[in-house]
C-alpha cells in the first residue's frame, strides 16, 4: 500500500450523538460547534482535516462530518419520511474514497438505539468498510470501558463492534482532561490500524453503485457523481443488501 495515499473518515450519527466532538478530538483543537443539548449543530456535510502519526510518520486525513441523521423537520424541510436522508454529494463530487465509519452513539440512549439507521448503514458499508461504533459522552464513567462491558453485547446485536469500538469522551474542558486524551488515543489507534491493513479503499460512488445495482437499480458510478442533490438516495434506504464483491485494488 502506498504511504502517500488519501485516508477518508466519515463521523455518522443521529443528532446530538456526539459527532463533533469526535471530530474535535480527532483534529485535536475546536473546529467545528458542539451543540449543549442535544440539538442538531452538523447542518451541511463538512471535510475536516487531521494529522495523525502512523507507523512514526504523521500522515494527513480526511474526516468527512455528515450530517446528523433525524433532522427536526424545520431544519430540512422534509416530512419524517425522509430522516434517513445524508448530505452526500461533497465526499461524491470530491471522488473520496471511504476507509472506515466511525458511527457515533450517545451511551446514555443505548436502549433507544437508533436500530434503524444502525441496520440501513450496515446494509449499505458493512461489507465494503469496517464501521466501528463510537461510543460517546462517557466522562462520568471511573473507566470508560466499563460501559462497553455492561452494554457491549446490545452494540453486537445491532451488527456494530464485532471487531473494534471506542468509548470515549468528547468533552475537552479540564477536569475531563486525561479522558479526552485517552479517548483521541483510542480513535487514533483504530484509524491506525485501519491505515496499515491490507484492505484497498473504495470510493464513495462504487459503493453506492454497486449498492443500488444489487437491489434493482441501474445508475451508473458516473451518473451518481453527477447528481447535483442527494434527494435520489432516499429510494435506496428500503432496499436490502449491498455486498461489495468486487473491491477496487490500489495501484
Amino acid at each position: 500500500m502506498a504511504d502517500n495515499r488519501d485516508f477518508n473518515i466519515l463521523v455518522m450519527g443521529e443528532i446530538g450523538s456526539g459527532k463533533s466532538s469526535v471530530v474535535n478530538l480527532l483534529v485535536g483543537k475546536k473546529v467545528t460547534e458542539v451543540s449543549p443539548d442535544a440539538g442538531p449543530c452538523t447542518l451541511k456535510t463538512i471535510r475536516h482535516e487531521a494529522t495523525i502519526q502512523v507507523q512514526e510518520t504523521w500522515k494527513t486525513v480526511h474526516i468527512w462530518e455528515v450530517v446528523g441523521f433525524n433532522q427536526p423537520e424545520e431544519m430540512t424541510g422534509k416530512d419524517s419520511g425522509t430522516a434517513l436522508d445524508m448530505d452526500l454529494d461533497p465526499i461524491l463530487q470530491a471522488k473520496a474514497s471511504v476507509d472506515v465509519v466511525l458511527f457515533c452513539i450517545q451511551g446514555s440512549r443505548i436502549k433507544n438505539a437508533p436500530t434503524r439507521i444502525i441496520e440501513s448503514v450496515n446494509n449499505v458499508f458493512r461489507r465494503c468498510v469496517t464501521i466501528v461504533p463510537v461510543i460517546n459522552c462517557l466522562e462520568r464513567e471511573k473507566n470508560m470501558e466499563d460501559w462497553w462491558d455492561r452494554n457491549g453485547e446490545r452494540v453486537k446485536s445491532m451488527g456494530l463492534g464485532e471487531t473494534e469500538h471506542a468509548c470515549i469522551t468528547g468533552l475537552q474542558e479540564e477536569k475531563y482532561k486525561d479522558k479526552a486524551m485517552q479517548s483521541r488515543t483510542s480513535l487514533v489507534a483504530i484509524l491506525e490500524q485501519r491505515y496499515s491493513s491490507s484492505e484497498a479503499s473504495i470510493t464513495l460512488e462504487s459503493i453506492l453503485g454497486e449498492h443500488v445495482a444489487r437491489n434493482g437499480g441501474s445508475e451508473s458510478n458516473e451518473k451518481i457523481t453527477q447528481r447535483k442533490d442527494s434527494s435520489w438516495w432516499r429510494i435506496i434506504w428500503p432496499f436490502r443488501g449491498g455486498n461489495c464483491e468486487e473491491r477496487e485494488r490500489a495501484t
